[in-house]
Parts: C-alpha cells; structure tokens; sequence
C-alpha cells in the first residue's frame, strides 16, 4: 500500500460497507485483526500508521524500521530505558556489556521466547520459516560442492552447472 499513489480507506459503522459499494469499486477489502469494532474509523487509523511508516523518510533513516516487531516475523523483545534500576527491577546486565554480539543474541532469545509465550502461531511461522531458509542454504551449498569437485577431477567444463537434475 505505501507503494500506491493515492489511498482512500472507506470505513465501514457496525455491519461494515453496503455489498455494491463494494461491487462498483472492485474495492479491497482488509483486516486488521481477528475481532470486531464498532467502526472502521480506528482501523482506517491503524493502516494509515502502519503504511506511513513504510514511506521513505517517514522514520528519518530507512534501516529504523529493520529491527522492529515483525521485521524477522517475531514480536520486538523487551525494552529498556533509563535509569538502570527502577523500583529494584534492573535492565538486564547484557544489555549494559558494550557486547554487540551478547546484546544481538539475547535480543533474538527474548524476541523468540516473548513471541513463542504470546503468539506461538507467530513463532511457529518464523521457525519453520528459518528451517527452510537454511535447508535451502545446505541444498545450494551442495550443489556448490558437488560443482567444485567435478572441475576439480576435470569432469566439468567452466560454465556447465554440473548439478544433477532433481
């Protein structure tokens, strides 16, 4: 959608849009959700931010958008500001380390447990999603090796796949 020119969002008010509103349209239909409003007004909100933010520019710099929920398919981890302690709960040490690496795991196990205790129909999709990225990974890698030693042996011109069909 923040890919449109222009979009107009018709509202619906407790039964939703008379069907040939719809009809002479060939309007798109979306939901937000898995529950029901009195109106679409607060709906019509939620997409307009939600398609804002995707607009170049909207957030100041197009990589904010990258590690935020849903960017990996998971819910964002928990966050902390400041102080270091507020009414004796602390921001976890980790975050405190200067540990880039520490910090991005401990983000990433916080961001798949909070989304496995919250949404586990979330986490189910990235899991697998990740599953299959990485059987897909193994699979081009041996297919590289397989290439690599037949033009290792001269068993392979330069230029020929070498793959066997699947």
């Amino acid at each position: 959608m923040a890919r449109e020119r222009h979009l107009v969002l018709v509202c619906g008010h407790y039964e939703g849009i008379d069907e040939r509103v719809r009809e002479l349209t060939q309007c798109e239909e979306i939901s937000i959700g898995d529950y029901v409003l009195t109106s679409g007004n607060l709906a019509a909100m939620v997409v307009a931010d939600a398609v804002a933010r995707l607009l170049p520019g909207a957030l100041g710099c197009d990589e904010s958008s990258e590690d935020e929920s849903f960017s990996n398919g998971l819910l964002e981890y928990p966050q902390y500001t400041r102080p270091p302690e507020f009414r004796g709960l602390k921001v976890p040490e980790v975050l405190h380390s200067g540990d880039h690496g520490a910090v991005a795991l401990w983000r990433r196990h916080m961001a798949e447990a909070l989304t496995l205790k919250l949404r586990p129909d979330l986490w189910r999709s990235a899991v697998f999603g990740r599953l299959a990225a990485v059987k897909n990974w193994k699979k081009s890698v041996k297919k590289w090796q397989i290439k690599q030693e037949a033009l290792k042996n001269g068993n392979l011109e330069k230029g020929q796949s070498g793959i066997p069909q699947e």
